[in-house]
């Protein structure tokens, strides 16, 4: 079994030139990779490994995945979530949160799994560090919570971000705990759950400055 959330927050917003450029570059990197490489080489050589840590696969991991789907999947959850925070910050500094919630995402990974020679690749940790953002930022948005046991849907919930963003990552961080002990998994859990607690942490403490801009471009008329 597991769940899904779905923004509903349908706020006129549109998709931000950082939003695009990185689904444009993670697709290129997606489809230049899987015509000249098979995809277990290419994560053995600019996948990051626990056991042989460098920030040069650090930043390359992120834009690395194992497959079309997980690309998919990828890029609904950052387009779902992305737009509203770009809209907040702009594209440059969105571009700084989203690769330091990269980083914070496969530091906890790193930490839980030092000795690991398995490459971790995905957008996964930086793409739930905007999840974490969202969260704080826009925490009483309209959200279907779906669940599913393997393709079949079971239920969709009703809810708002608490809630089903809430009930995401406390899925991610039991399955975190699950795949500690069992050893056995081919999804970084804890690097959702890093990622996640780097964007709620930076959106905690980016939220009185946002307000701070907000209040003065109502007292300019802007």
């Amino acid at each position: 079994m597991f769940i899904l959330p779905f923004n509903k927050d349908d706020r006129p917003v549109s998709a931000g030139w950082a939003l695009c450029c990185l689904i444009l570059v993670n697709t290129a990197i997606q489809v230049w990779s899987a015509s000249h490489h098979s995809t277990d080489a290419f994560a053995a050589s600019y996948g990051f490994v626990p056991a042989h840590p460098h920030w040069s696969t650090a930043f390359a991991a992120m834009f690395l995945h194992a497959g079309w789907w997980h690309l998919i999947g990828n890029m609904w959850f950052l387009w779902m979530f992305g737009r509203h925070v770009e809209a907040e910050f702009g594209g440059a500094a969105f571009l700084c949160l989203y690769l330091i919630c990269g980083l914070g995402g496969q530091g906890l990974h790193y930490a839980l799994n030092s000795s690991s020679a398995i490459p971790l690749v995905g957008a996964s940790g930086a793409i739930s560090g905007v999840a974490g953002l969202y969260y704080v930022l826009f925490p009483l948005s309209k959200f279907d919570l779906d669940i599913y046991l393997g393709w079949w849907h079971i239920k969709t919930i009703e809810t708002r971000t608490r809630g089903a963003v809430g009930a995401w990552i406390g899925e991610q961080t039991l399955l975190g705990v699950i795949t500690s002990i069992s050893h056995f998994s081919s999804i970084a859990f804890w690097a959702h759950v890093g990622g996640f607690a780097s964007g709620a942490l930076l959106g905690f403490v980016t939220r009185p400055w946002l307000r701070e801009k907000e209040s003065l471009l109502d007292y300019r008329g802007l």
